[in-house]
């Protein structure tokens, strides 16, 4: 299944290339050129992947080195922090930079969209709420990922981050629903973010779920 349309990942993306190394002669000063194009148009820090692992993308940089390239500078969950090649990264679904990191995989002669070519080795870690991406003064909108007995995988609407919510009527809630919820409490356990509330009104939103075709 294509994340993207063939569209875009064949002609449209040539158009986006082609605009971003515009004036820019050899692979110096397109490499520059990327380099500028992914500080306008990725905003950072940003949710991305590493070969599967979930990171925090904090910098892009370039240094000259025409071997290197672009490389990231990635932050894991534990605060460790790596350097790799930008070309590695996988920027999350919800993301506005996706496009520019594919144009700089094809200008470099890759598979623009890695994940098409083969399954992924293991299942992708989800990046997780951070206690500053929910504001709990108000009711909160979170589509429902899974459910259990007590407790539902949920995210935000909008997000790619999970959280795990606890409110006495989590069975009367299925995946794919997008539930109201007026929060109580917002907490860390064993490292996983955890909301509780109360569940209001729930409904069927096809395009606020922000499913790829």
């Amino acid at each position: 299944m294509k994340k993207r349309s063939d569209a875009l990942t064949a002609k449209n993306l040539d158009a986006v290339i082609e605009e971003i190394i515009t004036d820019a002669y050899g692979d110096d000063e397109q490499l520059w050129a990327f380099h500028c194009a992914f500080e306008d148009g990725i905003e950072l820090p940003c949710d991305a992947f590493v070969i599967g692992e979930s990171v925090s993308v904090v910098e892009f940089d370039y240094d000259g080195n025409l071997r290197r390239g672009l490389v990231a500078r990635c932050r894991r969950e534990d605060g460790s922090e790596h350097r790799v090649s930008a070309s590695e990264v996988v920027l999350a679904v919800q993301s506005d930079g996706g496009h520019l990191i594919a144009a700089y995989r094809k200008w470099s002669g890759l598979e623009p969209w890695p994940e098409q070519a083969a399954p992924p080795p293991r299942r992708k870690r989800q990046h997780k709420v951070a206690a500053t991406d929910l504001d709990l003064n108000g009711p909160i909108e979170l589509v429902v990922l899974s459910v259990k007995e007590k407790a539902a995988r949920c995210r935000p609407v909008g997000s790619d981050r999970a959280i795990t919510l606890r409110a006495n009527r989590v069975r009367d809630i299925v995946p794919g629903e997008i539930v109201m919820v007026n929060p109580r409490k917002q907490w860390i356990y064993a490292g996983h973010p955890y909301l509780s509330g109360e569940i209001g009104l729930s409904r069927l939103d096809i395009d606020a779920l922000g499913l790829v075709p």
